[in-house]
C-alpha cells in the first residue's frame, strides 16, 4: 500500500512538472509573438522613408528630364536643385552645363561678347534661359524659377543668363525691400569690382549713349548705349563704367575716372575700348555689405 502511495506521489509530481514546463514554454512563445508585433511598425515605417526618398529622387530626376526634352539644346544638358521657402513656394535653380570640356571653351569666349552683341547660339541661351523662367512654373502650382545660369565644363565660370531678383525669397532678405533695384544693383556692382571698398562715398554718374567717351577729346568714339559710372570720392578709390543688361550680367566699359595721356589719341583708340566691352555677372552679396554701400550712394540723377 506504501509502495502504491509512493507511486502515486511520484506521478503526480511529474506532471506538475510537465505543467510548469508547458506553461513556461507558452509564457516564451507569446512573448516572441509581443516581441514580432513590436518590431513590425519600425519595419514599416523604414520601408515609408524610403519610398519618400525614392518620390523625392524621381521628382529631381523628371524635371531635369523635363528641361532635357522640352528645352533642348545641341551639346548641353540640365541640373537643377531646389528649395522650399517659408512661404511654402517650391524655387528652382536651372543650370545648363556643356556636354564636353571642348565646348565649354568656345561656348565661354562667346559670351564674352563686346557691347552686348549676341551671336545666334548665344542669343539662344538667353531666349531659352527666358522661355524656362516664365513657362516651367506652368508645370507646377507654387513654384518659380529663381535663375537660369550657364555653367562651364569645369564649374569655375558662371554666367547668369536670367535671374528673377524682385521675388528671389532666397537671394533677397527682408532688409533690403526698403530699397530699390537700380541701389541694390550700384551697391552689388561696387562690391564685386570697386577697386576700394573702404570708401566714403559711392558716387553714381548717368552718361546717356552718344556722349564721349573721352569729353576732352575731339576724336574720341561716343558711347553706344547708356551706362552708369560709380566712383569714390577719391581718384584713388577707382571707378566701374558699364550697362546693365537687367538679367545679373553688366557689360563693363574699361574706362578711367579721368583720362591722362597725349591727345587727340584716334578714333580707333577709343572704338578699340568700346570692342573690348566686357561681359560680367554679378553676384548677390552679402546683404549687410550691400546696404553698407547703398547708405554711402550719391546719386547724380
Amino acid at each position: 500500500m506504501k509502495k502504491l502511495t509512493l507511486i502515486a506521489s511520484i506521478f503526480a509530481l511529474q506532471m506538475m512538472v510537465t505543467g510548469c514546463q508547458q506553461a513556461e514554454g507558452e509564457a516564451t512563445q507569446n512573448e516572441e509573438v509581443e516581441q514580432t508585433d513590436i518590431t513590425e511598425p519600425a519595419e514599416d515605417q523604414s520601408s515609408e522613408t524610403g519610398e519618400e526618398e525614392k518620390d523625392v529622387a524621381e521628382q529631381e530626376k523628371d524635371i531635369d528630364t523635363y528641361l532635357n526634352e522640352q528645352y533642348k539644346i545641341d551639346q548641353m544638358h540640365y541640373e537643377t536643385d531646389e528649395w522650399e521657402s517659408e512661404s511654402g513656394v517650391l524655387n528652382y535653380t536651372v543650370k545648363l552645363l556643356p556636354d564636353t570640356e571642348a565646348y565649354s571653351l568656345e561656348m565661354e569666349k562667346q559670351l564674352q561678347y563686346a557691347n552686348g552683341e549676341l551671336n545666334e547660339e548665344v542669343e539662344a541661351l538667353f531666349d531659352t534661359a527666358e522661355r524656362i523662367m516664365e513657362e516651367l512654373p506652368e508645370r507646377q502650382e507654387q513654384s518659380r524659377v529663381d535663375s537660369v545660369s550657364w555653367v562651364s565644363y569645369n564649374g569655375d565660370a558662371t554666367v547668369t543668363l536670367i535671374q528673377d531678383f524682385e521675388n528671389s525669397e532666397k537671394q533677397a532678405k527682408e532688409s533690403l525691400s526698403e530699397y530699390t533695384t537700380e541701389q541694390i544693383e550700384y551697391a552689388r556692382v561696387w562690391l564685386q569690382l570697386g577697386a576700394n571698398q573702404d570708401i566714403d562715398e559711392l558716387n553714381v554718374w548717368h552718361i546717356p549713349a552718344g556722349e564721349k567717351l573721352n569729353p576732352d577729346d575731339e576724336t574720341s568714339a561716343s558711347y553706344p548705349e547708356d551706362v552708369i559710372q560709380l566712383a569714390g570720392s577719391r581718384l584713388v578709390d577707382g571707378s566701374v563704367t558699364y550697362s546693365g543688361n537687367g538679367d545679373g550680367t553688366i557689360n563693363v566699359y574699361n574706362v578711367p575716372l579721368r583720362w591722362d595721356g597725349k591727345y587727340p589719341a584716334g578714333e580707333d583708340f577709343y572704338k578699340e575700348i568700346i570692342d573690348q566691352t566686357k561681359l560680367v555677372p554679378i553676384d548677390t552679396g552679402d546683404d549687410q555689405e550691400v546696404i553698407g554701400l547703398i547708405q554711402l550712394l550719391n546719386d547724380h540723377k
